[in-house]
């Protein structure tokens, strides 16, 4: 989608503000729109433009889907204001989610965990769980997808195979017909899936 530079992060792996000022540096232009794509950068993300001579706009991206989102509004000829605000609109309509495997036992709001369940997450909340990576995922879905949404985004983890992706792809056409699904290889580790519904 025409990113200039990718800083690596994670859980527990927030990139420092020198970090995404290399980043900037390097990134061979006068303006660049920076896409935290979490919430705890954010606001190392926002110190940014005191740091350097160029001119930063920071899309306040919480989550990747988020930010892949914003990317597509990207227009190389508009002005940085406004590619930042048209973008950041965009990433807001996006509701995200994300299943991964909990590494211990716990109590949620969906209900009991145990140590290597799958958990669907959304809006910082464990939104369902299930022994089963499908399962979950289609939970997770049935309750983020509405009538009102038009396009559901899943980027695949390592871990997550194909009969696994085509098993959720199956049941989202039959539960949500309206809605068009989009699949991208992520290889992102511990989240077999990054869910984005716009």
């Amino acid at each position: 989608l025409g990113a200039a530079e990718l800083v690596t992060g994670g859980q527990t792996m927030n990139p420092s503000v020198a970090t995404l000022l290399e980043a900037v540096e390097r990134t061979p232009s006068d303006c660049v729109v920076v896409l935290p794509n979490n919430k705890n950068i954010v606001l190392a993300a926002q110190q940014l433009h005191e740091l350097t001579d160029k001119v930063v706009v920071v899309v306040p991206t919480v989550s990747i889907p988020a930010g892949l989102s914003a990317m597509v509004e990207f227009d190389p000829e508009a002005e940085a204001a406004r590619n930042g605000k048209v973008m950041a609109a965009l990433a807001e309509e996006v509701t995200a989610g994300e299943v991964t495997r909990a590494v211990r036992d716990a109590v949620t709001p969906a209900g009991p965990v145990a140590e290597g369940d799958f958990m669907g997450l959304s809006g910082g909340d464990v939104r369902c769980v299930a022994q089963e990576l499908v399962t979950v995922t289609c939970g997770l879905l049935e309750q983020i997808v509405g009538d009102d949404h038009e396009i559901v985004t899943l980027i695949c983890g390592a871990e997550a195979t194909e009969a696994d992706t085509e098993a959720v792809a199956s049941w989202l056409a039959d539960a949500r017909p309206h809605v068009e699904l989009e699949v991208h290889a992520g290889g992102q580790p511990l989240y077999h899936y990054y869910v984005g519904v716009a």
